[in-house]
């Protein structure tokens, strides 16, 4: 029994997270024996991210509206909210955009060149109309990428 109590009071020293925690004697005296056995990271199930994305529209209606923290914050907040499908889109779509224009800066309207630009303003064009009833008018695009590993952010302008 005095093994178990050991045990599980190393790891939860271990992991958790808070600041107070990351100098404290109990982390140092848990982490050789926690470390070699019993550790696991989040890359076990999902790769670490490269970039992070904001996706910001507007209409000659309405204001400038950051969609994909908007979507990704209602759906952790409630996971069961249906918004699971419009957030995986998002990230399809701006994933596989931001893998085609590469680290550049730029400002544009769209010239049809770009497919993956295509498919990203189709999913942004149907959120407009769902949210708001109507087709939007003269939509605007900020998307903006945040390198991870290089620490740059890249904002992209489209007008259409």
């Amino acid at each position: 029994m005095l093994f178990l109590t050991v045990h599980f009071t190393a790891v939860l020293v271990y992991a958790d997270p808070t600041p107070a925690n990351e100098g404290s004697k109990l982390k140092a005296f848990s982490y050789p024996y926690v470390y070699p056995y019993f550790h696991q990271s989040w890359s076990m199930f999902v790769p670490i991210p490269k970039q992070n994305f904001n996706i910001y529209i507007r209409d000659e209606e309405h204001g400038w509206e950051d969609i994909f923290g908007q979507t990704l914050n209602e759906h952790q907040c409630n996971r069961l909210g249906g918004n699971e499908n419009l957030l995986l889109s998002l990230v399809a779509g701006v994933h596989y955009y931001a893998s085609s224009v590469g680290a550049t800066n730029f400002i544009a309207t769209d010239d049809g060149s770009n497919p993956y630009l295509k498919v990203l303003e189709k999913v942004l064009t149907g959120y407009m109309t769902s949210k708001y009833g109507k087709r939007p008018v003269k939509m605007e695009t900020i998307i903006r990428i945040h390198d991870l590993s290089s620490h740059k952010i890249y904002a992209h302008y489209y007008k259409n």
